[in-house]
């Protein structure tokens, strides 16, 4: 019996230790919402408000994500991004419903801002793409921000 009841409390710490996130976990993502937080003062100042996010994920070095996001025709947007502290360059690019690209930020840096004005309604996306990353793996945010 005994034996028995030390393998189910292995097993119970096991499964503790990989449902719970680890602290560098949570610190990683309270490190890019602090970061994020920092831009709301100056998105603020230029008459945004926060809509949406953030919005995150991990990403390799030359690879991307595409997130949907669902724009009225006229609408005025900012798009934050910023990532860890392995990333050294993160690009944002826009494309329209017709996947056309209508806003792009691809300078070398690793916190890309994109303004634009939606031409159409629809389903837009953001295409986050992690240009450098000296990890296996970076984790990037976005937030979306409208007038």
């Amino acid at each position: 019996m005994g034996h028995w009841v030390q393998k189910a409390a292995a097993a119970l710490i096991a499964l503790a230790l990989v449902a719970s996130p680890t602290a560098s976990g949570q610190d990683l993502r309270d490190y890019l919402t602090q970061q994020l937080d920092n831009q709301e003062p100056n998105n603020a100042e230029r008459g945004f408000a926060h809509a949406v996010g953030p919005l995150a994920g991990t990403l390799s070095s030359s690879r991307a994500a595409q997130l949907p996001l669902t724009l009225r025709a006229g609408q005025e947007i900012r798009i934050v991004g910023v990532c860890d502290e392995s990333c050294n360059d993160l690009d944002i690019r826009v494309l329209n419903p017709r996947g056309e690209i209508i806003a792009q930020d691809v300078r070398g840096n690793d916190h890309p801002v994109v303004d634009l004005r939606a031409e159409m309604f629809g389903q837009h996306t953001i295409e986050v793409g992690m240009i450098d990353c000296d990890a296996p793996r970076c984790r990037y945010a976005v937030n979306v921000y409208t007038r």
